[in-house]
């Protein structure tokens, strides 16, 4: 049997904005933790960090993929 899947479209403007404002966040989150790896020397430290980061990327591009399937890739930069 297989699963049927609700399509991201039919999600109301709270779910929608909820999702945008964890974007923002997540996006943010990278670039800052990339900056403080640029500033950090211990190797270990500086890996840990873009690790860290890179995470955080992948999160927002998961979400990116979200809000342009509902719609919202106007407001994705």
């Amino acid at each position: 049997m297989q699963a049927t899947r609700t399509g991201i479209k039919n999600i109301g403007k709270a779910e929608f904005m909820s999702l945008f404002h964890q974007y923002q966040g997540e996006s943010l989150c990278s670039k800052k933790l990339s900056a403080y790896a640029n500033m950090v020397q211990e190797p270990t430290l500086k890996n840990m960090i873009n690790q860290m980061s890179s995470q955080c990327q992948d999160r927002a591009n998961r979400l990116s993929s979200l809000l342009q399937e509902a719609g919202g890739s106007h407001l994705l930069s």
